[in-house]
């Protein structure tokens, strides 16, 4: 465990030493005033908290991401406290660069009040047997996936998400508030026939690509890449069932 932390730290450090470079590189060419820089990712990663050794889920671990902007003449320093979304990247970089934004953008600019808002996320990949959805409002995590039991966390009282409240009768107001916001969004029942429609139609590629010759993807130019890393021809989404805690 202590090996595999030290790896991913050295890969983090890594990233912040590329982006030195792209930002000195801003610097020498006189353009660190006036352009914009974002820095965010897509997700993080379980390093061993319950077990677990991957991205695929709404703890924290994998859900929080930075997001850090710098807008030389635009932003004034400061810290957003609240929970925000990467669906508010977009309205905030519109409104930084003084462009007119999108009335038809789920989310909202940071510099106009977006921040306080629930923030909402979806999970439609391996690891999970239907549509995976997250509603984060205030301190509270509401996590639900269909056949999965609820999830409702504190994060003020219960930063290391220990406790589900889903079935605390104390707040059964506010679970239900969180269910009825869930549903106002998301037709669980249609996107997980989008999910299937979109995976029968990729498996049908995936058998004409596995066809023939196969090379693995990996650009490595002095290795057999497909020797390399964690790899099987077991079919992945078996793999994920067996990997269930409710499998037989």
């Amino acid at each position: 465990l202590r090996a595999a932390r030290h790896g991913y730290y050295a890969a983090v450090s890594y990233v912040d030493e590329r982006i030195g470079e792209v930002l000195a590189a801003l610097r020498a060419g006189g353009l660190d005033g006036d352009t914009i820089v974002a820095f965010t990712a897509d997700h993080g990663e379980l390093l061993g908290e319950r077990g677990l050794w991957y991205k695929m889920s709404f703890l924290e671990a994998s859900a929080r991401i930075p997001l850090i902007v710098s807008a030389p003449g635009r932003l004034e320093p400061g810290r957003v406290t609240e929970p925000v979304s990467h669906l508010d990247l977009a309205p905030t970089l519109l409104e930084l660069a003084g462009v007119a934004g999108d009335a038809d953008l789920d989310g909202a600019s940071l510099l106009s009040g977006a921040a306080g808002r629930d923030v909402v996320s979806e999970y439609l990949a391996e690891g999970v047997t239907a549509p995976a959805v997250m509603i984060r409002r205030g301190a509270h995590k509401y996590i639900r996936c269909d056949g999965d039991p609820e999830q409702l966390y504190d994060l003020a009282a219960d930063p290391g998400e220990l406790v589900n409240l889903a079935a605390e009768p104390e707040h059964a107001g506010l679970l239900a508030s969180l269910r009825a916001a869930v549903d106002e969004r998301w037709d669980l029942a249609e996107l997980s026939e989008r999910v299937l429609r979109s995976q029968r139609e990729r498996r049908l590629v995936a058998r004409g690509l596995a066809r023939g010759a196969r090379t693995g993807w990996d650009f490595q130019p002095h290795a057999d890449a497909s020797r390399q890393y964690v790899r099987t021809r077991s079919d992945l989404y078996e793999l994920q069932r067996r990997a269930r805690l409710d499998a037989t």
